[in-house]
């Protein structure tokens, strides 16, 4: 009967060590597996970090396009404005010149009218751009 007690004894021996060497195992996969979900979230927090400087840079970029959008447009109301002052004053400036040439009235025809730069002698004249001699 000894033989049978040192038999079942072996086998629990190797049932043991079965059971250890898969403990071990086991203890290893889970280390495995946290090491890599801790390289995982490592990965995933330095994602976030590029990701959030990546967005700050397009924030950046879209508040100075649209800061120059506003200047631009600014601009460009401005000198719609003045195109339109521009016209305006040139077509009064036609409007003159065609009733003037409509009377057949010509200043080289009248000898007291003097030249429009000219005061009263031909030695006093007065500078004047053609945008103040067509002022209205």
């Amino acid at each position: 009967m000894i033989s049978c007690s040192q038999g079942s004894s072996g086998s629990d021996a190797s049932v043991d060590e079965k059971k250890r060497r898969r403990m071990i195992s086991n203890r290893e996969s889970a280390r495995r597996s946290r090491m890599k979900k801790q390289k995982q979230l490592q990965d995933l927090t330095t994602e976030i970090g590029t990701l959030e400087r990546q967005k700050n840079e397009i924030v950046q970029a879209c508040s100075a396009k649209t800061q120059n959008h506003l200047v631009l447009r600014s601009e460009n109301e401005a000198l719609l404005a003045e195109k339109m002052a521009l016209t305006n004053r040139l077509n009064n400036i036609n409007s003159v010149v065609w009733k003037f040439n409509e009377s057949g009235w010509s200043l080289r025809d009248r000898s007291e009218v003097q030249e429009p730069w000219q005061v009263h002698s031909p030695s006093q004249q007065i500078m004047t751009s053609c945008t103040d001699m067509f002022r209205i």
